[in-house]
């Protein structure tokens, strides 16, 4: 019996052994267990870290280098309005033409592709800048949507910003609200059937109770060569009887005799300021190539005539006026008429430059606005209705800073964006 028990405490001490090292074993692989996951959380950490530093690294090269392609942008445009001789080819006028971005639908938007070279401190960039302007509101202003790719990265950023450019000059304060605004004398033709109504401050078409000048002229001839303009020499020369001015109206010119040659355009000036006749055929080609006309929405606003045939489309609406060129091409022999009943809303202009031949018998169709000719329109025909009209803005007006050189490339304050797709 005592045998027994002295054989059976060895068996329970050594169960007691193995029983504390399976524990202690266990134990120990649970510390090496937790201790390997510490690492790998910790590894995994540090990676997580590393991963998003490397994104930030290539978010940050990817704006830089979108920066940078927008001041490439601005020195192109600059470069290519600063450029001599003066009469070279600017960017819009030899721009490729590229689908524009959402937010942007309708002829009215023309946009070009620009071509930034590799940055050289990032040759793995791949760089975009798209210009984009408004051709109806805002011909002057220039959109640059500039982007970066920092190829096999994921790592792509855009910028936008504006510049305003010499495309259109501001048009002039002050500048008369006659109906008709020239540099010469007017007669209608023997029994014509012709009318010249001033700015209205109440009432119907030419009714109510004049607001400004029927006929404004800039040259007036001195018969009698005294040096002065008399009353009687400017109505001989503005020679609109009563009934061709239902609505009344004075006819103003000058008091003093001025030379007329060489031809100053002072009637052009007046109205247009030193927007030239060079911009606004720019501004109608590039309206014309983008699809606008006058049907389109929104219709197509400037007009540039070098066709000699009479005009016979009605153009305009109140909330969209329009301009209106013949050039000097148009007015070669004798500047083209506007049918009898055609409409046109907005500014219509003769560029005679100062020969009245050039005007002779010319009809004026029926414009709501004012009509510039840069000489005088001697023996008008029937079927001309000038009714003057303002128009804010009229079609030639644009939108500058006060003060600011029209003749520069210059930013537009306030206009930069990121993230413009």
């Amino acid at each position: 019996m005592s045998r027994l028990l002295l054989c059976r405490e060895p068996q329970a001490k050594m169960q007691a052994q193995v029983q504390s090292g399976a524990i202690t074993l266990l134990v120990a692989i649970t510390l090496v267990m937790l201790a390997s996951l510490a690492s790998f959380y910790s590894s995994r950490s540090v990676w997580v870290d590393r991963l998003a530093s490397n994104n930030q690294s290539h978010a940050t090269q990817a704006h830089l280098a979108a920066e940078a392609a927008l001041a490439w942008g601005r020195a192109e445009l600059a470069r290519s309005y600063n450029a001599n001789p003066p009469q070279a080819a600017t960017f819009w006028q030899t721009a490729r033409s590229a689908p524009c971005p959402a937010g942007y639908p309708g002829p009215r938007w023309q946009c070009s592709p620009m071509s930034p070279p590799a940055h050289p401190g990032m040759g793995h960039a791949a760089l975009h800048v798209l210009a984009v302007r408004d051709l109806l509101a805002s011909p002057h202003v220039t959109e640059l949507h500039a982007s970066a790719e920092i190829t096999g990265q994921q790592a792509q950023a855009q910028v936008k910003g504006s510049v305003f450019l010499p495309t259109v000059a501001p048009a002039p304060k002050g500048a008369s609200t006659a109906a008709l605004v020239v540099n010469g004398c007017v007669s209608p033709a023997a029994d014509a059937a012709v009318t010249v109504c001033p700015l209205s401050k109440k009432g119907s078409a030419c009714s109510g109770t004049p607001a400004g000048d029927a006929v404004h002229s800039f040259w007036l001839p001195d018969k009698n060569g005294n040096g002065v303009i008399s009353a009687a020499e400017r109505l001989n020369c503005l020679a609109l009887l009563p009934e061709h001015r239902p609505g009344g109206g004075s006819l103003t010119g000058p008091a003093a005799a001025l030379p007329r040659a060489p031809c100053t355009s002072s009637a052009w000036s007046n109205v247009l300021g030193d927007i030239t006749p060079a911009q606004v055929k720019a501004w109608s080609d590039a309206q014309e190539r983008n699809g606008l006309h006058a049907q389109s929405q929104p219709p197509r606003s400037v007009y540039w005539v070098d066709s000699p045939a009479s005009w016979t489309q009605n153009l305009g609406q109140a909330e969209a006026p329009v301009l209106l060129v013949f050039s000097a091409t148009a007015c070669g022999l004798r500047c083209p008429s506007i049918a009898s009943g055609v409409r046109i809303l907005g500014t219509v202009v003769l560029q005679t430059q100062c020969q009245d031949d050039k005007a002779r018998a010319w009809r004026a169709g029926n414009i709501e606005g004012q009509l510039v000719v840069e000489s005088g329109l001697p023996d008008l025909q029937s079927g001309s209705h000038i009714q003057a009209r303002t128009y804010s803005p009229a079609a030639y007006q644009l939108a500058w800073p006060v003060g600011m050189d029209a003749s520069q490339v210059q930013r537009v304050a306030g206009s930069w964006r990121e993230g413009v797709r």
